[in-house]
């Protein structure tokens, strides 16, 4: 969600305040974020977010959804699905990371 919402153009004190965390907080959610999907700027992640959106399929149109104010109580509800998928490239990012360290080091004892 956290992603989301700065690919969306919301600023860490926005974000940090909707979801009731720090600034600080968030850049560090994002760095991670960052880190761990490989990518290096806002228009690479929110890139990364729109293709999952489109792989996810449509959403309903913009004038059925509840306001900006209201979502606040239900927003993870309707996102469970891509924090799901998140929750998952971040766990094989780590996968990859350690294989890729473990091979490092089995390359430096032979």
């Amino acid at each position: 969600m956290i992603a989301a919402k700065f690919a969306e153009g919301m600023t860490y004190r926005e974000i940090g305040e909707m979801l009731f965390i720090a600034p600080a907080t968030v850049r560090t959610h994002l760095s991670a974020i960052y880190r761990k999907l490989n990518v290096r700027s806002k228009v690479a992640l929110a890139a990364l977010l729109a293709d999952r959106r489109l792989a996810a399929g449509p959403r309903a149109p913009a004038a059925s959804r509840p306001s900006a104010h209201l979502q606040v109580r239900r927003v993870r509800v309707p996102h469970a699905a891509e924090v799901d998928l998140l929750v998952l490239e971040l766990r094989r990012a780590d996968l990859r990371d350690l294989l890729v360290r473990e091979g490092a080091e089995g390359d430096s004892a032979t």
